[in-house]
């Protein structure tokens, strides 16, 4: 009996063993299948780097670009026709108010001013002399007849060396209306030629910009339909698209032979003829994007299709930033044409006094009758004094008239001083020589500018603004300045005045930006880029720009929670280059992933490599 239950229970002891061993090995069978699970979903998932939000102050700016100058720009003409001597600045010198720009030649008028001086001398005498009331004797009429025969010769001497201006004025104003005409024909060739070129690359730019569009549009339209597969409506739709960038094609292929011809003719530039080249390789991208297309749309969708449509379409949007950018030629051609037209002004308005100085052949031609009329009159009077009159009694009227001629002369006199003081032109104030439009040897004409002279005043940035930039600037608001003579410094300015007409050819605005900082290596003329602060919102929760999806007009961000994927749909409010303000959607605790978003979706399986 005994025996028999020490045999029972012996065996239930063995039979409890074997199932805890059997229980054992199970549970160790299903860890190892769990861990070999989980190590497998792990070598599946995505590789992500994360990235937490955070708080910092966003600026949304306006880019500018222009030129720095002063609040005084000072054109140094000549008030007198003569020839340039001296020259005492050059372009970039900083001068001194009083100092001696520019000299004229000043020989004629020096002889004019000593004639003047020696006839108002010679008046004076007979006016006092008549004042005396003397009575001359006969035994004086020899030194009478000396002194007027004298006179006589002065008056032939001054007459022969007006006579001898006279033609050289004829000559030098001749030589400048001569002058002048052909600055104006070279003037209006030149804005036929700027307006000529500018017609053909507007044409050119719109033709180009067209065309980036159209392949980037394309390849936005393959990728999309290698992603989602094809219909057979799209594989018509992509058809119709490869005609249409083949018929794109030959467009640009005829205008490229056509712009070959016009330059082999000599009727349009280099640059012209190479953007219709470039033209002609954007269409011939076109065309192959778009047969590429059509073929991965017949072959079917592959990985390796998409990698290359995803290529593409980077490709085509780099296109279309060029084309963009491309357009800021057109500025430059309408900048240089506007330049060509004041040019143009300039040098008609050149002509008109080159034409009006001709008229001080009237001048001289009295100067030279009224000169003849005094030797005819010293002649009579060498005729009586000849005669041998012996007594000349002085009257009252006599008197008046010797009186009349001192005032003449000495009017005379110091008019020709004044002339002579024309003859140096100095600095009307401090400053930089901006400009020089002389030589020596070249002839001065009144009102044509010689020099242009910038005061040393407050300095500005003279920039344009495109219309949509202009409704986000305001008076006040403060700006950076980076100027081209000054790399390694960033200086302040405030926006102090807007020009709110836009120029008719432009259809742009323009911006004064008052510098703040001096620096004396800040020149006038200088080019010269700038950012407007519009809008400043300080301790924004921010995600990088990477991070933020838009789909079918929806806007998320993927949020990695326990190694799986989350999209989440956020609410954002201003953009920079860099960042997106988060408004509502996300907290400073949330792993936002920031790289490998085109492949990932709801649920997915990642793996955080990286966090910043």
């Amino acid at each position: 009996m005994n025996r028999t239950v020490r045999f029972v229970a012996l065996g239930v002891v063995v039979a409890i063993v074997l199932a805890l061993v059997i229980t054992s090995r199970r549970q160790q069978a299903f860890l190892r299948q769990s861990v070999a699970q989980t190590q497998r979903a792990l070598q599946a998932a995505t590789p992500v780097e994360v990235v937490y939000p955070s708080r910092r102050t966003l600026r949304e700016t306006v880019r500018v670009m222009g030129t720095v100058k002063t609040e005084a720009e000072i054109n140094i003409a000549s008030e007198i026709v003569g020839r340039i001597v001296y020259l005492g600045a050059d372009e970039g010198d900083f001068v001194k108010a009083g100092q001696v720009l520019i000299k004229l030649d000043d020989s004629a008028i020096r002889a004019q001013v000593e004639q003047a001086r020696a006839a108002y001398q010679q008046a004076l005498a007979r006016y006092q002399q008549a004042l005396a009331g003397s009575v001359i004797p006969s035994t004086q009429a020899d030194t009478d007849v000396e002194q007027a025969m004298a006179q006589l010769e002065q008056l032939q001497a001054r007459l022969r060396q007006l006579q001898t201006n006279r033609e050289l004025t004829y000559r030098e104003t001749d030589l400048t209306v001569q002058q002048a005409e052909a600055a104006v024909e070279t003037a209006r060739n030149r804005v036929r030629e700027l307006e000529r070129q500018l017609e053909i690359t507007d044409e050119q730019l719109r033709n180009q910009l067209q065309q980036a569009e159209a392949e980037k549009r394309a390849a936005e339209l393959t990728l999309k339909k290698l992603r989602e597969g094809a219909r057979p409506q799209e594989k018509e739709q992509a058809r119709q698209q490869l005609l249409a960038a083949e018929a794109n094609l030959k467009n640009a292929r005829l205008r490229y032979e056509r712009a070959q011809k016009l330059y082999a003719d000599g009727a349009i530039a280099k640059a012209d003829l190479d953007e219709a080249e470039r033209a002609l390789q954007t269409a011939q991208a076109a065309y192959d994007a778009a047969k590429a297309a059509y073929d991965l749309i017949l072959e079917g969708t592959r990985s390796e299709d998409i990698a290359v449509a995803e290529e593409r379409l980077r490709q085509a949007e780099a296109n279309l930033r060029n084309a963009q950018a491309a357009q800021k030629q057109r500025d430059i051609l309408r900048s240089q044409l506007e330049s060509a037209r004041a040019q143009l002004r300039q040098a008609e308005a050149q002509l008109e006094l080159a034409k009006a100085a001709q008229l001080r052949r009237q001048i001289v031609e009295r100067d030279i009758e009224a000169l003849q009329g005094q030797i005819k009159q010293l002649q009579a009077t060498l005729k009586l004094a000849k005669a041998g009159r012996v007594r000349k009694v002085t009257t009252q009227q006599e008197v008046q008239a010797a009186k009349a001629a001192v005032e003449q002369a000495k009017a005379a006199l110091e008019n020709a001083e004044a002339m002579l003081q024309k003859t140096v032109i100095v600095a009307p104030a401090d400053g930089y020589i901006a400009a020089k439009m002389a030589e020596v040897g070249n002839t001065a004409t009144p009102g044509v500018p010689l020099m242009r002279l910038v005061t040393s005043g407050q300095l500005e940035l003279e920039a344009p603004l495109s219309e949509s930039d202009f409704a986000k600037v305001r008076d006040g608001q403060m700006a950076s300045v980076q100027v081209n003579t000054v790399p390694d410094r960033l200086l302040r300015g405030v926006v102090k005045k807007l020009v709110s007409v836009a120029e008719t050819s432009s259809r742009q605005f323009k911006v004064k930006i008052f510098l703040l900082d001096s620096d004396k290596r800040v020149r006038p003329g200088s080019f010269a880029r700038g950012e407007i602060v519009v809008r400043e919102i300080p301790n924004a929760l921010v995600v990088p720009r990477e991070c933020v999806v838009e789909w079918q007009g929806k806007t998320s961000v993927f949020v990695a929670d326990n190694n799986v994927a989350r999209q989440r749909t956020v609410q954002i409010g201003m953009r920079t280059e860099k960042w997106v303000q988060i408004l509502a959607g996300l907290t400073e605790k949330d792993a936002v992933i920031r790289t490998g978003l085109e492949r990932l979706s709801e649920g997915m399986p990642i793996k955080v490599i990286g966090t910043e």
